[in-house]
């Protein structure tokens, strides 16, 4: 996931649009999806200063969407205390998801986030039915989910690093999957009823612009503002950082807009497309990845998580 994309703040009601209209916003999206976690990876691997990294993508869309506004380029929600207040909760479990995405960029390799976060339609769907009465999946989701459990098993099992250092391996990632489950379960629901005059864009500006001090105060909590003076920025490593806060930016517009012009299904599988693109990347840029037989595992697990149909 990219810092204030479309995933983070609930879903958009599909509308009506031109063919031509909606194939663009699916080529945009597909773009900047598949290649944002890739490179995300990529600066985290030359910068490894994980929440600072996400602090100067949220601060540049943030100014972006400042100075849109001011050129009368974009027309954006003014912030106000009454709205903040409503978003405060969801910003901290959105923080809290970004930041574990970035120490699992740092720590493991781009399969693996991608394999747990594949996974947690399973817990949302049980979540969701023990403590907000809502129904079962289908017996086609409920199978297309144990597809995912089976994917995921599968990569585990054959992941080095599992085999190496045991279920230790998995410390960040497993605390990732438990907030996006948390916030995929309650977060959402607490701003759904927050209006907005500009739906895309003061989702965008209220979500980064309420995040760069809570992660700011993670970054510092876990040693990076001491560890940062160290750290030795070359072009390559600037480049790189400039590139994800671009993309960054493309991300939250193209993904508020292509869920705008699209249905929920066709969104979800658009999704899949673009982590197996994602994974495709990866796998040509370098030798951080998964082996041949967990990426097979992987894809089991992409593949089912796209037949699942919520309740």
């Amino acid at each position: 996931p990219a810092p204030g994309c479309a995933d983070a703040v609930g879903a958009m009601p599909a509308k009506e649009a031109a063919p031509g209209a909606a194939l663009r916003s699916i080529v945009y999206y597909a773009a900047c999806s598949s290649v944002m976690l890739v490179i995300n990876k990529v600066t985290i691997s030359r910068i490894p200063l994980p929440g600072l990294v996400f602090c100067v993508q949220f601060l540049t869309t943030f100014l972006a969407v400042v100075a849109g506004k001011a050129l009368g380029v974009l027309k954006v929600d003014s912030l106000t205390l009454g709205k903040a207040t409503q978003f405060a909760p969801y910003v901290v479990a959105f923080v809290l998801s970004i930041f574990l995405n970035g120490k699992v960029l740092q720590h493991s390799n781009v399969e693996t986030l991608i394999t747990f976060r594949a996974c947690s339609p399973l817990c949302v769907s049980i979540l969701d039915w023990l403590f907000l009465g809502r129904e079962l999946p289908c017996w086609r989701s409920f199978f297309a989910l144990l597809g995912v459990l089976a994917g995921a098993m599968g990569y585990v099992a054959c992941d080095r690093e599992f085999r190496m250092h045991g279920v230790g391996a998995y410390g960040w990632v497993s605390a990732y999957f438990a907030v996006i489950v948390f916030e995929m379960t309650y977060a959402k629901h607490m701003i759904s009823n927050v209006k907005f005059e500009s739906a895309i864009w003061g989702s965008v500006l209220y979500t980064n612009s309420l995040s760069i001090g809570p992660m700011l105060g993670l970054a510092a909590a876990s040693g990076e503002l001491d560890r940062a003076p160290g750290v030795a920025l070359d072009a390559a490593s600037v480049a790189a950082l400039c590139t994800c806060c671009a993309l960054g930016i493309c991300m939250n517009w193209s993904g508020w807009n292509c869920r705008d012009q699209i249905s929920a299904a066709s969104y979800t599988l658009l999704g899949v497309t673009c982590k197996l693109i994602s994974v495709l990347l990866n796998l040509l840029i370098w030798d951080k990845h998964a082996t041949l037989v967990g990426i097979c595992w992987l894809v089991l697990c992409l593949l089912s998580s796209s037949l699942y149909t919520q309740a």
